[in-house]
């Protein structure tokens, strides 16, 4: 669920241009690419927002913010580790 989110933003910064090609480097040898120091600001902000905003979430049958998720899908990730239930949601 993480990198979905993440990618919705990244992909929404893009096409809102909210983020631009001037807020990503690339690394020559590797071609690996990473946000700038202003990139990297302006993707938290997003992403903090993205993580305020509701969805419909499918383990619950209801609706609830993105970082409501992240919190109850590590929860019960715990308890399936913990070997306190033998099936875990994802």
């Amino acid at each position: 669920m993480f990198v979905m989110v993440v990618d919705a933003v990244v992909l929404s910064g893009i096409n809102r241009r909210t983020l631009s090609p001037k807020d990503f480097t690339s690394e020559p040898m590797s071609k690996a690419v990473s946000l700038t120091g202003e990139g990297l600001r302006i993707f938290l902000r997003l992403y903090e927002q993205k993580k305020q905003s509701k969805f419909r979430y499918s383990v619950l049958q209801t609706q609830c913010t993105f970082q409501k998720a992240f919190e109850i899908q590590a929860r019960l990730l715990a308890i399936y580790l913990m070997g306190e239930t033998e099936k875990y949601p994802p």
